[in-house]
Parts: C-alpha cells; sequence; structure tokens
C-alpha cells in the first residue's frame, strides 16, 4: 500500500473515532461533520491507491462516482451520498441556512455512522 494510502487511512480512522467519542458526548453536529470526512479520506484512499487523481473536494456524492468509474462498488447508496455531503455542511450556523433540515439530530448522527462504519467494513475487503 502506497503511504499517501496509508496517510488517508490513518486519518479516515482519526476522525471515525473523534465521530464516535461526540456521539458519547451527545454532539451530534460534529459527529455528522466527522463520519463525512471519514467517508471522504475513504474514498480518497482508493483513488491514491490506484493512481488516480482528483480535485479538492468535498463532495462524497463525486468522490463516490469517481470510485465506482474505476470499478468498485460502492456500499454507499446515492441518497446516503447526499445525505452526508448535506450534513457536512452542518459545521456551519443554521441560521445561515445551510442545513436543509435544521440541527443534526441524534438519528443523524447514528445514520452517518453507520455509513462510515459500512464504508470501513468495505475498505478492508478492497484492500486485502
Amino acid at each position: 500500500m502506497k503511504r499517501e494510502t496509508e496517510e488517508w487511512l490513518k486519518i479516515a480512522e482519526e476522525e471515525l473515532q473523534a465521530a464516535e467519542h461526540l456521539f458519547k458526548a451527545s454532539l451530534y453536529r460534529m459527529v455528522c461533520y466527522h463520519t463525512q470526512q471519514a467517508v471522504e479520506k475513504i474514498l480518497k484512499a482508493i483513488l491514491t491507491e490506484r493512481g488516480i487523481e482528483f480535485s479538492r473536494t468535498h463532495n462524497i456524492l463525486d468522490l463516490s462516482n469517481a470510485v465506482k468509474e474505476i470499478g468498485y462498488e460502492v456500499p454507499l447508496p446515492v441518497e446516503d451520498a447526499v445525505f452526508l455531503n448535506s450534513v457536512y455542511r452542518a459545521r456551519y450556523p443554521a441560521a445561515l441556512g445551510l442545513l436543509p433540515t435544521g440541527e443534526p439530530t441524534k438519528e443523524d448522527a447514528d445514520r452517518a455512522l453507520h455509513s462510515v462504519w459500512k464504508m470501513r467494513k468495505w475498505l478492508k475487503e478492497v484492500v486485502a
């Protein structure tokens, strides 16, 4: 495995650990942010490992599509990618109108965590 890929994965794991810790503290906005970041970094790790260049983006849907284009079956439904893109904006104040459904809930945070857990499991199968 390339060193840069390993770094992406190390940071993705740290993002997930942060999200899990924050979930226990009921800090759902930040859970959503860190889970989105973890999924983003997992997808970038796959692209990096396969030598595929990608633009500087945080868009999960675009990254997922890029990974699919190189032949992988990403276990992230389009609805979940769109959801992660929307919760990523949760780091901004809701008063700015950037959150489509308001403040992230415990259910939102749980959904985001399940997405990254599924992606991590898939990643282990892909890089094994």
